[in-house]
């Protein structure tokens, strides 16, 4: 699945994914393909995100996700 990860500066992430945990006001929940289409605002907190072997994360001040098509989108105000 892709994942787009876009803050007000630009583009953090852009690429290929297994999976993706975000950080959402009833906790957090993961992403995996062929999710259920889902929107939902992003709360403080840390996205994870694994591309084969590798696991990266991104620290979040809020924002928003839209999940449809094996596509997710995230839009945030990273934490600097």
């Amino acid at each position: 699945m892709n994942l787009s990860i876009v803050a007000p500066s630009g583009s953090l992430f852009n690429g290929e994914v297994n999976s993706v945990k975000l950080p959402s006001p009833l906790g957090p929940f993961q992403v995996c393909s062929n999710h259920t289409p889902i929107l939902s605002s992003l709360t403080a907190g840390q996205i994870t995100y694994t591309t084969g072997p590798t696991t990266a994360s991104i620290l979040v001040k809020s924002g928003f996700t839209s999940v449809a098509d094996n596509q997710v989108i995230v839009v945030c105000e990273p934490v600097k």
